[in-house]
């Protein structure tokens, strides 16, 4: 339930700042449609069936700006919409994870902390594009040089150097987005395990992309919208991975401060309900004294 929430509000997001993205660089490589191709096929290896021939955008349709329009004004207006939208689905999901219902902080600082991490999170994918991008070109130029043959070992190489780089950035998007939103003050020890695991379910997802577009494709009462259910069905699933990293962390930071009760304080299903009704009355009762003291203006 609470990764469906999140999707809901990332596949705008993700739409709304992609389209804008080709449509702020079409001004640069409207002619060259290699470098085009390639900056299409790297932002696919982040995000499954959204770019591309069959996708839900086409580059080949996509036009330069002209200049400051009212149409371009209103598409920013409605990314940024998209984007607080979606980290805000994001953050409610983490503190009902670790508990924390309440963020004692100004409003407006609440937003200008959505917005800078959904900025953070923005640089993050076209990082991972960007990167993509690099080596695959870097890798054509090399074996250019050496006369090797794309089955060679340079591909080989120049893969696992772009599974190397979006693993290490996949790992930092999960560390930022637990320490931003969830409320949860953790430690390295407890923060690095989580990242690695949330970081390996997302790269997993993302080389198997192709599994979504080809499964959506090969029901032919689907083919007509499939990059649209595989785009929804990848970020359901991302959503989900970076639950559980966050979960697997949350645990890990109980387990810190008190380590019998976090393994072993609960044995039966009923044992495990009384334990969860005594968080419950924790939770109550630190919201409580948060009203109380809010009520009084301390």
């Amino acid at each position: 339930m609470l990764a469906d929430a999140i999707t809901y509000r990332a596949l705008f997001s993700i739409f709304a700042s992609v389209l804008l993205g080709f449509t702020s660089v079409a001004a640069w490589l409207a002619g060259d449609p290699v470098s085009m191709d390639r900056l299409a096929q790297a932002v696919n290896a982040v995000v499954p069936g959204l770019v591309g021939n069959g996708g839900l955008i086409d580059p080949a349709q996509i036009t330069a700006p002209t200049g400051l329009t009212i149409a371009g004004i209103i598409a920013v207006v409605g990314l940024v919409l998209a984007a607080l939208g979606a980290i805000t689905s994001t953050r409610t999901a983490l503190r009902t994870l670790a508990d924390e219902t309440h963020d004692d902080v100004f409003f407006v600082w609440v937003l200008l902390r959505n917005l800078g991490l959904a900025l953070a999170l923005a640089v993050g994918i076209v990082a991972s594009a960007a990167a993509t991008f690099l080596v695959t070109a870097l890798s054509d130029l090399v074996r250019s040089w050496i006369g090797a043959g794309s089955a060679g070992v340079a591909a080989v190489a120049t893969q696992a150097a772009a599974i190397v780089i979006v693993f290490v950035l996949d790992a930092l998007v999960v560390v930022l987005v637990f320490i931003v939103l969830s409320g949860v003050k953790a430690s390295a020890r407890a923060v690095i395990p989580g990242a690695l695991i949330g970081a390996a379910g997302l790269t997993v997802l993302q080389q198997l992309s192709s599994l979504f577009v080809r499964g959506a494709t090969s029901n032919p009462l689907l083919a007509s919208f499939a990059s649209l259910i595989a785009l929804l069905l990848w970020v359901n699933l991302s959503a989900q991975v970076l639950l559980i990293a966050s979960a697997y962390i949350v645990v890990g930071v109980r387990e810190q401060g008190d380590r019998v009760r976090a393994r072993h304080g609960a044995s039966t299903i009923q044992q495990r309900r009384v334990q969860r009704a005594e968080d419950a009355v924790r939770v109550a009762v630190d919201e409580l004294e948060r009203a109380r003291k809010a009520e009084r203006g301390d």
